[in-house]
């Protein structure tokens, strides 16, 4: 019995044992993590405080303006200043490349073809790549699309280019629009005939002959790519008639169509024109129906017929009107679009305004725009405004329009008592209103009521229109 307390005893003892070394282990071990820990939190807290610091001064220079700007002061969002984003990126190789200013860095970035996929891409890699290849800032302006072009494919491009005989790269830059395997057809036909030409390539040809740029004239080829790959001898005989009957080298340009007809129908056509004695001589003519190009030489010849011995519209004018040709300049210049108007056209309005209406020449002086006004309209005014006994003192009512015309007529009946009579023939219409004014007339006090109504009518009018 003795013997079994003595070893219950011994267990107990070792029990306290191994569990006061235990607790001194785990002590030992948290203190230890404890440590470590600390040392690795003081770590991370000196990570992070440079970019706590970075977000505090982002987060303050967005929140908080500069202190040149008012508290209230509304500054707009712009997605190019973000230095992060793209377009900000975009922008500013722009800038630092070929030196833009903000306007032309604008007509850049705000391209339809740009603003669509700047977010895809990078498009300075095409910038650099087009700038190595000595593309310059003007062909960036004028064609915006160069930036967005696929970079697998616009090495290539540049490689079929460049077999041509092309003295700068900037003469051909639309053509990097076209597809490879269109642009591989083109580069093929033109460099077929290269041995025929002593400019190696027929767009040099075109711009020798019609004395203009090699870039006005790929821009407008690039279109019309037909011209580049039609016969030579066609294209060649139809260009020399429209030099020798003087056609506009940028008119031929923008009107390449007329290359498509035969050489002898295109001198047939601009022959008849010289003979017509047009002044200006366009690539329609060539290609338009008959109908419409004997009305265009008729028109023509009734003009010269008008103008007789006058060399131009203003000076038919002046010699209707009886001013000076610089008077007479002068006084169309204040309405610019009688310049535009046929002198058929003007004849006849001179011809109503001067011999059936009596209007003076400073009446029409005054108001240049009646020539240009619809004849129709201007005869039916006035017999209209003389069967209600108004002849009007100023062309202004004349050439005004619908509602503003209505509202004046109104006017004129409002302040007036008496009422013309109805007549249904227009002639008849005029002589009851002359027959109406006689009749009005104020013997007594030798004053006739046909003046005072014009002289109301010009004190109205002035104070309508603020003539």
């Amino acid at each position: 019995m003795l013997r079994n307390l003595v070893r219950s005893f011994e267990c107990t003892l070792n029990l306290q044992r191994h569990t006061q070394a235990a607790r001194l282990l785990n002590r030992s071990t948290t203190a230890r993590r404890a440590l470590f820990t600390q040392y690795e939190c003081e770590s991370r807290s000196k990570n992070k405080q440079p970019v706590l610091a970075t977000a505090t001064a982002r987060l303050s220079s967005h929140v908080t303006p500069p202190s040149s700007e008012a508290d209230n002061e509304y500054v707009p969002y712009r997605a190019e200043v973000e230095s992060g984003s793209r377009l900000g990126i975009l922008s500013a190789a722009l800038r630092e490349r070929f030196r833009l200013t903000e306007d032309q860095v604008k007509r850049i970035v705000n391209d339809e073809q740009v603003q669509r996929s700047y977010r895809n891409r990078c498009l300075t890699e095409t910038l650099d790549t087009l700038m190595l290849e000595g593309v310059s800032k003007h062909s960036f302006l004028e064609y915006p699309w160069l930036l967005v072009l696929d970079l697998k494919r616009l090495g290539l491009k540049l490689q079929l280019i460049k077999s041509m005989h092309v003295r700068d790269i900037n003469h051909f830059v639309p053509f990097l629009r076209l597809t490879v395997p269109r642009l591989r057809k083109l580069v093929s036909a033109l460099n077929a005939e290269s041995s025929e030409l002593p400019q190696k390539n027929r767009v040099y040809y075109i711009s020798e002959k019609l004395d203009v740029s090699p870039e006005i004239v790929t821009k407008y080829l690039s279109k019309r790519l037909f011209i580049l790959e039609m016969p030579y001898e066609m294209f060649e005989k139809n260009l020399q008639h429209m030099i020798h009957y003087n056609v506009s080298p940028i008119n031929i340009l923008k009107d390449l169509w007329a290359f498509r007809y035969t050489p002898k129908s295109v001198e047939l056509r601009l022959e008849r024109a010289q003979r017509a004695k047009k002044d200006k001589i366009m690539p329609w003519m060539v290609r338009c129906p008959e109908p419409i190009l004997q009305r265009s030489l008729k028109l023509s010849l009734d003009e010269l017929k008008v103008l007789g011995k006058f060399s131009s519209v203003v000076e038919y004018v002046a010699h209707r009107l009886g001013f000076t040709v610089s008077e007479t300049k002068a006084i169309m210049d204040r309405h610019p679009q009688v310049h535009t108007v046929r002198v058929t056209k003007i004849k006849e309005v001179l011809d109503y305004l001067l011999d059936e209406a009596k209007f003076t020449r400073f009446e029409i002086a005054q108001v240049p725009r009646i020539l240009c006004h619809s004849l129709k309209t201007t005869r039916q005014r006035v017999e209209e405004l003389a069967s209600f006994g108004c002849r009007p003192s100023s062309l202004v009512i004349l050439c005004r329009s619908r509602r503003e015309y209505a509202k004046f007529l109104q006017q004129w009946n409002n302040q007036h008592d008496s009422t013309p009579p109805k007549a249904t023939d227009k002639h008849q219409l005029s002589r009851e209103g002359l027959r109406w004014r006689k009749h009005s007339i104020d013997t007594k006090g030798f004053t006739y009521h046909v003046a005072a109504a014009a002289l109301r009518f010009h004190f109205n009018l002035s104070n309508y229109f603020q003539l």
